[in-house]
């Protein structure tokens, strides 16, 4: 790497927490506000100057020659275990006390008595994907870090109200902190680097989640925390059985050579133990309830989670590790997991009226998507994981920040309370519905990227998988077009309350937007020049006729029509003519949508959407997807433990 790489990845991961730290003792809102944007403006362009330069290029490696590095590695392993503790210990968790002890042992275990006996070549590794992974968390993280800027005046004007102090220093902190975490997580190659990484956003979003600090929250942030110490423990005993080198496997502490492997049975316990750890971080069943339960923190931090931060951690692993899953055990195991959630998050959502909650489980299963991919583990695969990955970073973020702006102007986020955003927030309302188009409906990037995920599973000949992934499909249709329904409906009482929008949030809107499109368009420009090279180097392939850059040239050329209509459509959306609605009978009250039916009487006309809560309620569906999941990762890292140990062989098992 160059010296001017070297500074811009540098900038990149210190600047945020250099940000973070000024931002914590800044008091006034106008100059903390000038700042945020300031600085996510920063980020965004480094992040893009970085991600340009790698994104098509070969891998480049980078040496880090200071020792210093690693002890302040664990010091920030030790600060995070010490910070948990401390948490658990003022809200009487017990379990939170106990599992951050056991982290802090064998993270101290590791550090002293195996990690500076392997010798690491290079700590930090760039490829395509990471650069993807770069531009992912930089410019849409920098975009919501911007949108929060103008939302939480709104938010915190409702803590006013409640005599709530105003914490905002410490949540812009923590929201630039995440973004430096994450992009040590993309860019290490030492995993022990990448577990300190780990850990870093495991407890940024800990305390996010109770950032408001009621009841709730703390609640809701002690369960995230459970689940995801419980993989960054899993995360630890890999990296320990990795640097011991069992089996007469040599000590690997490095994921380039963890991947190069491929699988072997020396390190199938241990990459097991790293999908067990990708799976809460990406809230895979039974893990999920963590990122239903962070719905309570304000939206931003909803959006950073959900779309380019924390759970992306979680599929950026399983992406990584895929040439080592690549269906053998370990894969089915990731496969059905991953299938399993998609299907029962995907018909939990049909069940849901809280939009924020739709967004969740949606986000979930989406996730259970590329997870099934991972697992599936072959190039067309990998390449269908990325760009659902990429493609849903984009349009959730969006949908979020629709909902918090629409939120704070209606005073609801039920889907039900919909019905007249097209008049009340015009502009809002199609942004929304733009972000509902992409994630379900051709030419946009989601549903290709699905198609291409259904041929790979049908190469498997796993019927279990293509069957899932049909029904998973069905759901996912039901409650989008649901909820588009709802936000193109028409009442003729509405007024527009769309003035009081903020700037920074009509920037992030419109940059997300562009986003959704802008790849949609750019479709088979980004899979040639920067997914296609990494496949060729990580697998060897060359793209096949299942995703022809033909057939990718034809979906853009309609995204872009669509780009042009939609464009004129914002900036001068029309006003509909003041006509009467037709009820099927004469009208009485307009504004109350009352007729007089066949009866003489008077009825009143009312547009519900159908839920179905008996059938795919969470009662009914999430018992036996809890039951499954926990099976098959019980039977997975059982059977691994059971190979790494010789007492079985692979080949009996699939």
């Amino acid at each position: 790497m160059g010296s001017l790489t070297t500074l811009n990845l540098a900038f990149l991961i210190i600047f945020p927490v250099i940000a973070a730290g000024i931002l914590l003792v800044i008091r006034n809102e106008r100059v903390r506000g000038g700042f945020v944007v300031v600085m996510g403006a920063l980020i965004i362009l480094a992040s893009i100057t970085f991600g340009v330069r790698y994104i098509g290029g070969p891998g480049a490696y980078l040496s880090v020659d200071a020792d210093w590095l690693s002890y302040l590695a664990l010091a920030i392993d030790m600060i995070c275990c010490l910070y948990v503790l401390l948490k658990g210990i003022q809200h009487k968790r017990v379990w939170a006390v106990v599992l951050a002890l056991l982290q802090a042992v064998l993270v101290i275990c590791f550090e002293v008595f195996l990690a500076h006996h392997v010798q690491i070549t290079h700590e930090i590794y760039v490829d395509a994907f990471s650069a993807i992974m770069v531009l992912v968390i930089g410019v849409i993280g920098g975009g919501i870090c911007i949108y929060a800027n103008g939302y939480m005046v709104d938010f915190q004007k409702h803590e006013d109200e409640h005599n709530k102090p105003d914490r905002r220093p410490v949540f812009f902190s923590l929201m630039f902190v995440f973004l430096s975490a994450m992009f040590v997580i993309v860019l290490s190659n030492d995993m022990a680097w990448l577990l300190t990484g780990w850990e870093v956003t495991t407890v940024c979003s800990f305390a996010l989640i109770g950032y408001t600090r009621t009841d709730e929250a703390i609640r809701n942030s002690f369960r995230q925390i459970y689940m995801n110490l419980a993989g960054g423990i899993a995360f630890s005993v890999a990296l320990i059985i990795l640097a011991a080198g069992v089996n007469g496997a040599t000590p690997m502490l490095e994921l380039d050579k963890l991947i190069a492997s491929g699988g072997s049975v020396a390190v199938m316990l241990p990459v097991m133990l790293l999908c067990f750890a990708a799976f809460t971080k990406a809230a895979q069943m039974p893990f999920h309830t963590w990122l239903l339960g962070a719905m309570v923190a304000p939206t931003p931090t909803s959006a950073l989670l959900h779309s380019s931060t924390m759970v992306k951690a979680g599929v950026f692993l399983l992406i990584k590790l895929a040439p080592c899953l690549g269906w053998g055990f370990n894969g089915v195991t990731v496969a059905l997991v991953g299938g399993l959630t998609f299907l029962a998050c995907s018909l939990l959502a049909i069940s849901q009226s809280n939009a924020k909650r739709v967004l969740a489980y949606s986000t979930v299963a989406n996730l259970g998507l590329i997870v099934a991919c991972a697992g599936v583990g072959t190039a067309e695969a990998v390449w269908a994981a990325i760009f659902l990955l990429v493609f849903h970073a984009a349009a959730k973020s969006l949908l979020f920040l629709c909902v918090g702006t629409a939120e704070h102007h209606i005073g609801s986020r039920d889907i039900e309370d919909m019905d007249d955003l097209f008049d009340r927030l015009p502009r809002i309302s199609r942004l929304m519905a733009l972000g509902i188009l992409c994630m379900f409906m051709a030419p946009f990037g989601m549903l290709i990227s699905k198609w291409a995920t259904l041929v790979s599973l049908a190469d498997t000949g796993h019927l279990v998988l293509i069957v899932i992934l049909a029904f998973g499909s069905a759901a996912t249709f039901m409650f989008w077009a649901k909820w588009l329904g709802k936000v193109l409906a028409v009442s003729q009482s509405a007024h527009p309350v769309e003035k009081g929008v903020h700037r920074t949030e009509w920037f992030a809107l419109g940059l997300m937007a562009v986003l959704a499109l802008g790849l949609s368009i750019t479709f088979p420009l980004v899979s040639q020049v920067s997914v296609v090279p990494y496949l060729e180097s990580t697998f060897g392939w060359h793209l096949g006729s299942t995703i022809s850059f033909d057939n990718l040239a034809i979906m853009a050329v309609i995204a872009l029509f669509l780009f042009a209509i939609f464009i004129f459509q914002f900036i001068r959306p029309r006003k509909k003519p003041d006509i009467g609605i037709y009820m099927a009978g004469i009208g009485t009250d307009t504004e109350h949508r009352e007729y007089r039916n066949s009866l003489s009487g008077v009825s009143q006309a009312g547009q519900r959407n159908w839920y179905l809560s008996k059938a795919f309620g969470e009662k009914t569906v999430t018992p036996p997807a809890y039951i499954v999941s926990i099976v098959l990762i019980a039977v997975g890292l059982g059977a691994a433990v059971l190979i790494g140990l010789g007492l079985i062989q692979t080949g009996g098992l699939l």
